[in-house]
């Protein structure tokens, strides 16, 4: 996957799990990509959740819908 860009990051992937799955439910192809170490990261969101830049938008407005998010975690302004 060539252009991945990332949605939301949390510190823990569990975190990130429930929401993985509600996307590609609704269509969207999603990655997690955490980091190995992540000592001394807690709070820096070391864990992402991640798509392909032309599915940000739609993504986001599912997470939005879904609970998972709010919209001003997002930066519609840049995809």
């Amino acid at each position: 996957m060539d252009n991945l860009v990332t949605l939301i990051s949390a510190d823990f992937e569990a975190n990130l799990a429930v929401a993985k799955s509600f996307l590609i439910d609704n269509g969207i192809h999603c990655v997690i990509n955490g980091e190995y170490l992540s000592v001394g990261l807690a709070g820096q969101g070391a864990t992402r959740l991640q798509v392909m830049a032309e599915d940000y938008r739609r993504a986001a407005e599912l997470l939005i819908e879904g609970g998972f998010a709010k919209r001003e975690d997002f930066d519609f302004e840049k995809y």
